[in-house]
């Protein structure tokens, strides 16, 4: 098919293109607290009709509903998928955004707000290829499908379910997954995997009520005992401490090594955007590529006791909470470390604490080897023009196990961000640039992978 006539025809429209981008951006739709939710799944089902798909809600028992859509190719018999999501993060600190979270605000040819980037610039990028194709060519190279979940940014707990109804809807040949772009230098990035993901909530009570400070010889403070709890989790060496975590763990393989070797992890540039002298321990260059992708984590996410504004006050909190995520690589099971966590706190005495499970996801892979894998590398290089840097996993998280492990298709993550899009963080935004070379991207890949 005429590539020529497709790209004319995205550089064209670019305007247009980003005026989209901008009324997705200012539908607010953060899954963490349901809000918007419903409205920003009815307008991307409506922003997917505009670009020609045919569409279906898939709604399971509960949680968020999944958008899905699909046009097909008068000549192909190949399918590729395209898994993106519509939710995102909440937005706050408030205080530390430049211009308003939900505003879409266009300045200095970036576009800023929550979720510009995670996720919602690279659907509307890929949509926008199957758009160009049917104005610009009148059919598509392949038949192309879209599922868009609502719930990734809380760990896609209801997801599971759906994929399963519904796998011969996704059936597919292969997928690209929701994010990606280029390095700081203009590199294409590739990731073929993402680690699983567990994240949980740790309760302590004490009284019915706070109660003045006075009272601290003979009131259970919650606070402390939730610390206390978390100092058994992991030592000063970052070594977690729960039995049997490491089991399973599984170290890169051969393979994998030699591809850690080839990637220009940009070790100073990122330093220099976090004001850090230096990463945990020390470690540098291939072993801090190593640890940031194959090393599982225990962190904490928020802290929440007693009083916290100006001033002071002399307060004995009758609650605390934390909240914390779980990191994990292959062969790490979600199920099997919260067993672990559980009878952990057990056997140091905690029992008495409230453990929450929220949204969990297992680590996966696509070999290196694959086909696929050298098709898209390939598909890049020729429209970045520099050779495509392959991370064999990412440190981020998914569900991208259900559509790998369960569908049993090749799966590779690619798109359209940049290395300070501040993803998840006050002011997240878009090079207008990266999203209409984003969009020739996929709009290429879907004319290879027809050969």
């Amino acid at each position: 098919m005429s590539l020529e006539k497709v790209y004319n025809y995205i550089d064209a429209h670019e305007k247009a293109f980003i005026e989209d981008l901008v009324r997705l951006v200012k539908q607010p739709s953060v899954s963490a607290k349901g809000e918007g939710i419903t409205e920003c799944a009815k307008l991307v089902e409506g922003m997917m009709r505009e670009a020609g798909l045919l569409t279906k809600v898939l709604s399971g028992k509960k949680g968020n509903p999944v958008v899905y859509g699909e046009v097909k190719s008068k000549n192909s018999s190949k399918t590729l998928l395209f898994y993106n999501h519509y939710d995102v993060q909440p937005p706050e600190p408030l205080e530390k955004w430049k211009y308003e979270p939900f505003s879409g605000k266009v300045v200095d040819g970036k576009v800023y707000g929550r979720g510009v980037t995670d996720n919602k610039g690279n659907l509307v990028s890929r949509l926008k290829a199957v758009q160009a194709f049917l104005e610009a060519v009148g059919d598509m190279p392949v038949n192309v499908k879209f599922f868009v979940d609502g719930e990734e940014e809380i760990g896609s707990p209801n997801l599971e379910p759906i994929v399963k109804e519904h796998k011969r809807l996704l059936s597919a040949d292969a997928a690209i997954w929701e994010f990606g772009g280029t390095d700081r230098r203009g590199r294409p990035q590739l990731y073929l995997g993402l680690k699983g993901v567990l994240s949980v909530e740790l309760k302590a009570k004490g009284a019915l009520k706070d109660v003045h400070s006075a009272n601290a010889p003979l009131i259970p403070h919650p606070a402390w005992r939730l610390v206390w709890a978390l100092n058994t989790l992991k030592d000063k060496d970052e070594k977690i401490l729960i039995e049997g975590f490491y089991e399973k763990v599984q170290p890169p393989s051969k393979e994998e090594v030699e591809c850690l070797k080839r990637i220009p992890f940009e070790e100073e540039e990122l330093k220099k955007e976090l004001s850090l002298k230096q990463f945990l321990k020390g470690v540098s260059g291939f072993e801090a590529l190593k640890a940031l992708l194959f090393q599982p984590t225990c962190t904490i996410n928020g802290l929440l006791s007693g009083y916290t504004g100006e001033g002071s006050k002399t307060v004995l909190p009758h609650e605390a909470m934390v909240k914390m995520d779980f990191r994990l690589v292959p062969n790490q099971k979600p199920d099997e470390i919260f067993e672990k966590l559980v009878l952990h706190l057990k056997k140091c005495g905690f029992d008495d604490l409230e453990i929450i499970r929220h949204g969990s996801t297992e680590p996966v892979k696509t070999s290196i080897s694959d086909p696929f894998v050298g098709l898209v590398a390939k598909t890049a290089e020729k429209v970045y023009g520099e050779r495509a840097v392959i991370y064999p996993i990412s440190a981020g998280s998914g569900p991208m196990h259900l559509f790998r492990n369960l569908l049993g298709y090749p799966v590779v993550s690619a798109g359209c961000g940049h290395p300070e899009a501040n993803t998840h963080a006050p002011n997240e935004n878009l090079k207008v640039e990266g999203f209409i070379e984003g969009t020739k991207f996929i709009a290429t890949l879907l004319n290879d992978f027809a050969q």
